[in-house]
């Protein structure tokens, strides 16, 4: 019972006293209260999480990567996009994370133990498998170098990157040079009326959440935008 609370107490003040340690904190707190969002420590694991009234079905964090293939901490967006079809599955990648994915659902193909993708492969995993990719054009100007896409509705996909969601992933890529997409891969992500970003970021510095928020943003709006058109 006792080395239990020492480990708890522990936990409580590496939290409490995280915030101090972490790089450019002062600067994300500052960026935090500018945009209107509630800057919090996360207790179970060195992280934060904004969110916010100003901001309603808003949740952006830094912590441990959820998924094997976005490294060590990844930075995610959520954001709740009412209205949206329920059946719609839709994915953007940065090129070299799309190639790596592909290599690996090659292989678990074609794997002699395993020939299927099982419940335990990530989701973003299994839609390679289920859905065409966009061609070049159809991701569009701003994007078709850097980016892959593919969804079940590829004409609905095509005008969903069309217009600010191009452009913004665009800047996106001004901001990280192709040469750095290995080290930081990047996914963006819709289905089941969520949209969710994740980006690959050692260090919680400002600007990655700067962009990637700017990219949910133009991809929220567009897709509530085209979910009404449809």
């Amino acid at each position: 019972m006792r080395e239990r609370y020492n480990m708890m107490l522990d936990a409580v003040r590496r939290w409490l006293g995280w915030g101090q340690s972490l790089p450019a904190w002062d600067e994300l707190s500052a960026w935090a209260r500018a945009g209107r969002w509630t800057l919090k420590r996360t207790l179970g694991h060195e992280g934060w999480v904004m969110d916010g009234d100003a901001h309603p079905g808003w949740r952006v964090e830094w912590g441990p990567a959820q998924r094997r293939f976005m490294g060590t901490h990844e930075l995610r967006v959520r954001v709740e996009v009412p209205g949206m079809p329920e059946t719609m599955q839709a994915l953007v990648l940065d090129r070299p994370l799309l190639a790596r994915l592909d290599q690996a659902v090659y292989e678990q193909f074609t794997d002699n133990v395993q020939t299927r993708l099982d419940d335990e492969t990530p989701e973003e995993m299994r839609w390679l498998a289920m859905h065409a990719k966009l061609s070049p054009n159809q991701v569009g100007p701003r994007a078709r170098d850097r980016y892959g896409a593919l969804c079940n509705d590829p004409d609905w996909m095509a005008a969903w990157l069309a217009g600010p969601l191009g452009e913004a992933l665009g800047r996106r890529a001004e901001v990280l040079s192709f040469d750095r997409a290995p080290s930081h891969p990047f996914v963006l992500r819709l289905a089941r009326g969520q949209l969710v970003l994740r980006q690959g970021v050692d260090e919680p510095v400002v600007g990655p959440p700067q962009s990637c928020v700017d990219v949910a943003a133009a991809a929220a709006i567009r897709a509530l935008l085209r979910s009404v058109v449809k």
